[in-house]
């Protein structure tokens, strides 16, 4: 089973996007969020890249969500309810990943839309 979703702000000029890979065999599946340009309405170039983890791993399309914070200068990858990584693009930073089973991560934040 792969599993993805993603998230384009206002502008459309950019989409957060999360993929998760099995690959036809769970034990080498990886999950990655990305921050991507968008070229007209398609999904364009990655230009940013944070490994969420390795392996099997038991998640439904329920239990992920991708969304813009407040400002729009955010976006954030939620995992069962919680934040687990973001790219901040006025920043120019990214935060969280690699978390393995433990999404407790101390990302900033500033609401969601």
């Amino acid at each position: 089973m792969d599993l993805f979703d993603s998230a384009v702000r206002t502008k459309g000029d950019l989409a957060g996007v999360f993929e998760y890979d099995q690959a036809g065999d769970q034990q080498n599946a990886t999950a990655y969020f990305y921050l991507c340009e968008m070229q007209s309405k398609t999904v364009g170039p990655i230009i940013g890249t944070i490994h969420i983890r390795s392996g099997a791993w038991p998640i439904t399309e329920a239990d992920i969500t991708v969304k813009w914070d407040k400002g729009e200068r955010r976006v954030g990858l939620f995992i069962y309810g919680q934040l687990a990584a973001a790219f901040d693009i006025e920043a120019g930073t990214k935060h969280g990943g690699g978390y393995g089973r433990d999404f407790h991560a101390d990302i900033p934040w500033s609401g969601s839309n």
